[in-house]
């Protein structure tokens, strides 16, 4: 009898292990008879959206179905409207926030999510070895928490290129003499600006109605970028993330001289939404814009209420400052892992990981105009063979901007924004402090030359002054101080 007990007790405990087992896998371990669901909100659209759709798909019908993960996909619809989703999550209390398993966001994002302890550390989910596969730079972006952990997963990256609209240069290029090799330095581009004004000037019997030749986005980067080529960054961050202004004077007026005086003496422009949209409108001719907007270069051109017509277009290298070794702007959003549980984090790092694997990630890459982020996908030759084997489109346009940016980051210095206490805020500040002014004493200009005739050089002058200069620079210096120190 007692034996009898006793082989009933060893089978009850072995029930009972077992269930046990069962019960901590279904709570720590991945298992695909108990799929787990997590979240991922993007801010892509269009073809962007398109296309990590379907690799949603894929990778929920076969690695998702093989280890227990299915993933679904939202988005906010562009970037602002994502990060004012996530700055509205951050601002209520720690009981009522609602995030995503992952997220897009930016380095300045992840840092203020990881000061309310809100973001795993990718370290714990990701080996070594995993990590030495992406390319260095972009993983070091990603180091923003606490003794340097990593928050942020690189997904799709871009830097800048230029763009010209090859169609309308070349008549001005025939008359003048100008050549590409114009347009390597940003002090080429102001002066073939000025000869392009005044040459458009010249094609009417009214004065002062030349054209802008050139446009871009994200002044910002003009000048985070300008000023570190220069040899002067705008902030020093000590290793607690605080910031202490250190401008420079010399270095802020190169960059004003070559877009402030350029834009108010009509050479620059910017009035539509991104610099794409003058150049669609013939406002423009030259741009500079993000690696990942090449969907977005326009084909044709409509002046005015006239029929549009073709253009060709020709993607090059951001100029840089004459004398100074060439760097490029390393930007696009990651994606981070909100703090959670083991198992939801688990299987957000097994999505993340599939999605930034080479063949899903250059897949993506390709239709978004993206550049992948691990290092054996950057070459041009892998790239052009995974749209071949895949069967993908890889249009001119996509094509050259991919290559230009591979080249650029190759060869170039890649150079990103310091994040800091209230660095997106500076960030802000800087880039809407020189086009803001810009665009008003452009007007300003042109309603002088209206009311009391003159020249445009005459007109200029009272507004290109060292004083001038002196009151920008001083309030810009006010401002970021003012800034950095808020709580």
């Amino acid at each position: 009898m007692m034996k009898k007990n006793i082989i009933c007790l060893s089978g009850l405990t072995a029930f009972f292990l077992a269930s046990c087992l069962t019960g901590c896998q279904r709570k720590d371990q991945l298992d695909p008879n108990n799929p787990v669901t997590i979240s991922v909100l993007t801010y892509y659209n269009g073809a962007q959206q398109i296309a990590f759709d379907e690799l949603v798909k894929e990778f929920n019908k076969t690695i998702g179905a093989k280890k227990g993960i299915f993933v679904e996909a939202s988005t906010s619809g562009d970037l602002t409207e994502l990060s004012n989703t996530l700055d509205f999550e951050l601002s209520k209390d720690a009981a009522q926030r609602e995030l995503p398993d992952i997220f897009s966001c930016y380095a300045t994002t992840a840092y203020s999510f990881d000061k309310e302890g809100l973001l795993a550390n990718l370290n714990e989910y990701f080996s070594e070895e995993e990590l030495a596969e992406y390319i260095d730079a972009y993983i070091e972006e990603g180091k923003v928490g606490t003794d340097d952990a990593l928050l942020f997963l690189p997904v799709a990256k871009s830097t800048e290129v230029m763009t010209l609209n090859k169609t309308d240069w070349e008549p001005f290029a025939q008359e003048t003499g100008i050549t590409p090799d114009d347009l390597t330095t940003w002090e080429g581009v102001t002066a073939s600006a000025q000869k392009y004004y005044e040459w458009t000037d010249a094609q009417t019997p009214a004065p002062n109605d030349g054209k802008a030749m050139f446009g871009r986005d994200a002044i910002s980067n003009f000048i985070i970028a300008g000023t570190h080529q220069l040899g002067f960054d705008l902030f020093e961050v000590d290793s607690n993330r605080k910031a202490t202004v250190t401008m420079n004077e010399d270095a802020l007026r190169k960059i004003w001289d070559n877009y402030y005086v350029p834009y108010i003496s009509g050479y620059f422009t910017s009035t539509g939404r991104f610099a794409s949209d003058d150049m669609k409108t013939g406002n423009i001719i030259l741009m500079v814009g993000s690696s990942s907007g090449a969907t977005y270069v326009p084909t044709e051109v409509t002046v005015d209420d006239e029929e549009p017509y073709a253009i060709e277009t020709v993607t090059m290298a951001v100029p840089d400052f004459a004398g100074c070794s060439s760097i490029a702007i390393q930007q696009g959003a990651g994606m981070t892992i909100s703090k959670s549980d083991s198992l939801h984090e688990k299987a957000s790092a097994e999505f993340l990981k599939w999605f930034t694997d080479t063949d899903a990630n250059t897949r993506f890459t390709i239709v978004s105009s993206y550049l992948p982020v691990k290092k054996e996908a950057n070459s041009m030759e892998a790239i052009e063979k995974a749209a071949q084997d895949n069967s993908l489109a890889l249009n001119k346009t996509t094509k050259d901007s991919i290559e230009v940016s591979l080249e650029e980051c190759s060869s170039r210095e890649l150079v990103t924004s310091q994040v800091f206490d209230n660095s997106g805020s500076c960030r802000t500040i800087i880039n809407d402090a020189l086009l803001d002014k810009a665009a008003e004493d452009r007007e300003a200009v042109k309603n002088l030359i209206s009311a009391n005739g003159g020249t445009l050089k005459e007109a200029v002058a009272q507004y290109d002054t060292n004083e001038n200069f002196s009151d920008w620079y001083q309030t810009l210096k006010t401002k970021l101080e003012e800034t950095v120190i808020l709580d």
